[in-house]
C-alpha cells in the first residue's frame, strides 16, 4: 500500500495548502456499471473461448486460431483482468484537494482540475458508505456529454477509449472530502 499523504505532498506547488487526502476503497470492485458489464463479459468471453477451443480441436487453419485468440484475450480481460487493473489503481492512486485544485496522482503521473471554477459540470454520487465525484461531462452515458470514457469509468476499462475522467471514486471518508471541496470552491 502507498502513503496517500506522502504521495500528495510530493505534488504540491509552492504556496499550495493541502485540505484533504484520500484513496478509493480497494475492496469495492463492483459498481453500478457492472450490472451490464458482468453479463456482457460472460457472454463475450464464453463465445470467444468456445470458438477458440473449437478451432484448436478441429484442426482449422492457424489464421482462425490467431483471430479467435484476440477475442478470447479481450474476453478474459472483460471477465477478470479489468478487476486486477481496477484494484491496482485503487491501491496506488491518491486523491487530494488543495486550496486551489483537486488532483489524482500515482507518483508518476497526475490529473487535476481547478476546484474554484463553478462552470465545470460535477456529478456527485453518495451511497450508504461511500461517495464519488466526477468532474467534466456527466457520468450518465455516451450521448449525455460524458463520452465513452465516462461510460467505462471506474470499471478497470477506463482509459481504453480516451483519457480517464477526473474523478474520485469510492471514497470511504466522503464527508471530509465534500467538506474540503466546498472549502476550496469557496476561496
Amino acid at each position: 500500500m502507498i502513503d496517500p499523504r506522502a504521495l500528495a505532498s510530493d505534488e504540491l506547488r509552492p504556496g499550495e495548502r493541502l485540505l484533504w487526502v484520500g484513496q478509493s476503497d480497494a475492496a469495492r470492485l463492483f459498481g453500478g456499471r457492472d450490472a451490464f458489464l458482468v453479463p456482457f463479459s460472460l457472454l463475450w468471453g464464453g463465445f470467444a473461448i468456445s470458438w477458440e477451443v473449437g478451432v484448436l480441436t478441429s484442426g482449422a487453419p492457424w489464421f482462425f486460431a490467431l483471430f479467435g485468440s484476440v477475442f478470447a484475450l479481450i474476453g478474459l480481460h472483460l471477465i477478470v483482468g479489468r478487476f486486477f487493473v481496477k484494484r491496482h489503481r485503487k491501491r496506488t492512486e491518491a486523491f487530494a484537494v488543495t486550496d486551489k485544485r483537486a488532483f489524482i496522482t500515482n507518483g508518476r503521473s497526475s490529473r487535476e482540475t481547478d476546484v474554484r471554477r463553478m462552470d465545470r459540470s460535477i456529478t456527485w454520487t453518495r451511497g450508504r458508505t461511500h461517495c464519488s465525484v466526477e468532474w467534466g461531462g456527466s457520468g450518465g452515458g455516451l450521448f449525455s456529454g460524458g463520452g465513452v470514457q465516462h461510460v467505462y469509468a471506474n470499471t478497470g476499462m477506463d482509459g481504453l477509449f480516451g483519457p480517464r475522467p477526473m474523478a474520485f471514486f469510492d471514497v470511504a471518508d466522503g464527508t471530509a472530502m465534500v467538506q474540503a471541496l466546498d472549502d476550496a470552491a469557496g476561496r
